[in-house]
């Protein structure tokens, strides 16, 4: 609901622009400004221009979005304005005006532009107390009730353009720019909300407002989880940048050194696996912990996991490269790198699924223990994990000669953060004392890569 004023002279509203303290402002044309009433930014065939020193505003835009009415007789060229109990009449070219039936001057007369009436509204501001503000930065002109309960708030600039484009990895499938006119002034400029039923992902810029010329967008990709973005405004003060998704997810957001763009980078549909669309198959192995890893061997040290782990990663590269597949290890000696950098082998390569290999263990390692059996995980929510988990456990099994423990779902770090298809694999108990015999086994070991390469081929292959 609209608040009204005694000094329905809303129409005040153009001249606005005017001068502020009696300065002239420097001419523009109409398209460099922008009009803001009551905290909401207006949009008018005709926008604000300055002319000869002084601004000038649409009459219709700014009374109607005040709630009056504005007619026109073009035969004596005369607008007349009808807000709460006040008239004001003008005609064009004449510096007399009528409100309420007393004459009233303005310092520069009503105009035509574009078949639109454009009034001056110094004196609007001056005699019927509406609160007139100019920002330079952004070259926008405010007009303000005094009725509206609150301060204008400061308008620091505009989002003036947003584009779509496609990603050139994975983890970076594609790519929101939001471009602004003016810098954000600190860090926390914007803020970030996820929405769900539907998924979207928010992004709002305080102080901010829209350029009228930026527009709603559309993406039509099958590997992006966007769909649309939009534009507007948001409340008085912020500018928001919905992101409609095809499914829940966190994008990066980055802001420009000179913090006039915002990056927002989406990942690869979660849902969307097509392996050979790079021409190659790809599989990054990843043998679990490190020579110096404390606590990973078996009891009384007969096995130690980083031996067992390469010892099958190895086995499974020989067997892939021979079906033509291109095999990636995350790492090449008995270091440990850390489960970032585990993680970032993957992400930053063009593998196409990532495999981590594994024993088990069970207590606290020092003493035998009745706990047995094979088990593969991925992580929860991930459907092409949970493909690629049945696939290589569909292989292994029932020649594997072990109990199967199943598929299962976990938050490990490496199959959370991996933007791929991920499964993370335990192979056996190295803390049970039969089964540590298998795992020491260098026919066991061969035969566990082979099945485990079967399993990840016939999932590539269900996707030629």
């Amino acid at each position: 609901m609209r608040t009204k004023t005694n000094f329905a002279w809303v129409f005040l509203f153009m001249l606005v622009f005017f001068t502020i303290m009696g300065k002239p402002v420097d001419a523009a044309t109409s398209a460099d400004v922008k009009l803001v009433i009551n905290h909401e930014q207006v949009s008018a065939d005709v926008m604000p221009l300055i002319q000869d020193g002084r601004t000038l505003v649409p009459a219709r835009a700014v009374f109607e979005a005040l709630g009056g009415t504005v007619k026109w007789d073009p035969v004596n060229e005369i607008v007349t304005v009808e807000y709460d109990t006040t008239t004001v009449v003008l005609k064009i070219n004449d510096t007399a005006a009528t409100v309420n039936g007393k004459s009233k001057m303005l310092d520069v007369p009503a105009t035509i532009k574009d078949n639109r009436t454009i009034i001056p509204v110094r004196f609007v501001a001056e005699e019927l107390g509406y609160l007139v503000g100019w920002v330079e930065s952004t070259r926008t002109v405010t007009i303000t009730s005094p009725e509206t309960p609150g301060e204008s708030p400061e308008i620091t600039g505009y989002i003036q353009d947003v584009s779509i484009d496609k990603g050139t990895s994975k983890n970076e499938n594609t790519i929101v720019t939001v471009e602004l006119s003016e810098p954000l002034k600190a860090s926390d400029g914007y803020q970030t909300t996820t929405l769900i039923g539907p998924d979207r992902f928010v992004l709002d810029v305080k102080n901010f407002l829209v350029d009228l010329k930026v527009s709603d967008l559309t993406y039509d990709q099958k590997d992006s989880p966007l769909a649309a973005v939009r534009v507007a405004v948001y409340n008085e003060s912020t500018a928001r940048v919905v992101c409609d998704l095809k499914e829940g997810t966190i994008p990066a957001v980055t802001l420009s050194a000179d913090g006039k763009t915002l990056t927002i980078t989406f990942r690869t549909l979660s849902t969307y696996f097509n392996p050979m669309e790079d021409g190659k198959l790809v599989v990054i192995l990843d043998p679990g912990h490190g020579a110096a890893t404390a606590g990973k061997q078996s009891p009384e040290g007969l096995l130690k996991e980083y031996e067992f782990n390469r010892s099958v990663a190895n086995k499974m590269k020989s067997y892939l490269e021979a079906e033509g597949i291109e095999v990636l290890l995350t790492v090449h000696d008995d270091s440990d790198p850390t489960l970032a950098d585990r993680c970032a082998s993957a992400n930053n390569s063009d593998a196409d699924i990532f495999v981590s290999i594994h024993a088990n263990a069970f207590g606290s390692g020092k003493e035998w223990t009745s706990p047995n059996g094979w088990e593969i995980y991925h992580y929860q929510g991930s459907v092409l994990g949970n493909k690629l988990a049945t696939a290589i456990s569909n292989a292994n099994f029932p020649g594997l000669g072990i109990n199967n423990r199943g598929i299962k779902t976990a938050n490990f770090y490496v199959i959370k953060n991996t933007y791929i298809p991920a499964v993370l694999i335990e192979h056996g108990f190295f803390t049970n004392i039969d089964e540590v015999k298998l795992l020491q086994s260098e026919e066991w070991r061969e035969k566990a890569a082979r099945y485990n390469v079967e399993g990840i081929v016939n999932f590539l292959k269900s996707y030629e």
